[in-house]
């Protein structure tokens, strides 16, 4: 195998990985910690959990792979590919702990209900009383004890669409804790908006929050430097003339410029930048990096930070006159 293509075959390997993120972690076991208290409550509305995040700071990719273990918990008694369960004598069923839905832009109530229903596989034709009485039925059947709404900042409650949709979020959460279920919002932006606003939920809810790496603290930079010294331990055994502390410590301020601390740009710039001295057999320095594609936004904050510290600097020489 030549090394461009062995660096092809690490690049996708890698991309495949999911990179061990300390606040990313400490979200999910506060998540954790807030399911297992919700789940103790009586049934009837429960204990509504959120997740609210920047955009693109990687609340879905978070809340799949914790939604995933969560599954693996709860089914993992059946031995089956396909869980089973009886939720009654005479009755087997599938087995779906987990039902993950998207929200759509314009999302009406029935377009919840049918989502639920052909999560579980089943018919989602009908009327909208009749989708909603079959959904609920539905959850109990096949042992559903966490409901996931992603994308939840697509609800606008400014329209009557958007107002019934929410309604019938509330009504969900109220049937999903009749049969021990617990219901969680996720979306963009989530913290002080319409959804959380609204007194019933913000009544039941319990919010959490992720966002980049931060720098300007001395905690920040700890974590982040813990989160590089991570993707050490994951990339430096590819680059075996490369030091310990390469992310962690000695570039640990220029990849922090370059990404502003968003895991998702951060893992893909050191992959891709391990490859590339894979391919080219060159030290994984500044050379291999600077011309690394990163997001859009990742660049124009890059631009901001540019333009903000020459400000600065022209308003000290001014002042120093």
């Amino acid at each position: 195998m030549g090394r461009s293509t062995y660096a092809d075959a690490v690049r996708a390997a890698l991309r495949a990985r999911r990179f061990s993120s300390p606040v990313h972690d400490a979200t999910a076991n506060a998540i954790d910690r807030a399911l297992e208290s919700a789940v103790l409550e009586p049934p009837g509305a429960r204990t509504i959990l959120a997740l609210s995040a920047p955009y693109t700071a990687g609340k879905s990719t978070l809340i799949k792979s914790w939604a995933q273990d969560r599954y693996r918990t709860w089914a993992k008694a059946t031995r089956s590919t396909r869980p089973r369960w009886t939720p009654a004598p005479g009755i087997t069923a599938d087995l779906v702990p987990v039902c993950y839905l998207t929200l759509l832009s314009e999302s009406r109530s029935k377009d919840l209900y049918t989502q639920i229903l052909s999560f579980v596989g089943y018919p989602a034709s009908g009327v909208e009383r009749t989708l909603a009485l079959r959904a609920v039925k539905a959850l109990q059947t096949h042992g559903v004890r966490l409901v996931i709404l992603d994308d939840a900042h697509m609800l606008r409650t400014t329209s009557v669409t958007g107002r019934a949709t929410l309604n019938a979020v509330k009504h969900l959460n109220t049937e999903l804790g009749e049969v021990g279920g617990v219901l969680m919002l996720v979306g963009a932006e989530l913290s002080g908006g319409e959804v959380l606003s609204d007194p019933q939920i913000r009544g039941r809810l319990s919010e959490h929050t992720l966002a980049p790496y931060e720098v300007d603290t001395a905690t920040g930079r700890a974590q982040w430097q813990r989160f590089l010294k991570n993707c050490e331990d994951l990339l430096l055994p590819y680059l075996s003339d490369e030091q310990p502390g390469l992310f962690s410590s000695r570039l640990a301020g220029y990849l922090w410029r370059r990404t502003q601390g968003y895991v998702g740009d951060t893992t893909r710039l050191l992959i891709d930048a391990t490859a590339t001295a894979i391919e080219t057999g060159a030290p994984l320095d500044h050379a291999i990096l600077d011309p690394i594609w990163v997001s859009q936004r990742a660049k124009d904050a890059q631009i901001d930070q540019t333009r903000s510290k020459t400000a600065r600097r022209a308003a000290s020489r001014l002042a120093a006159r």
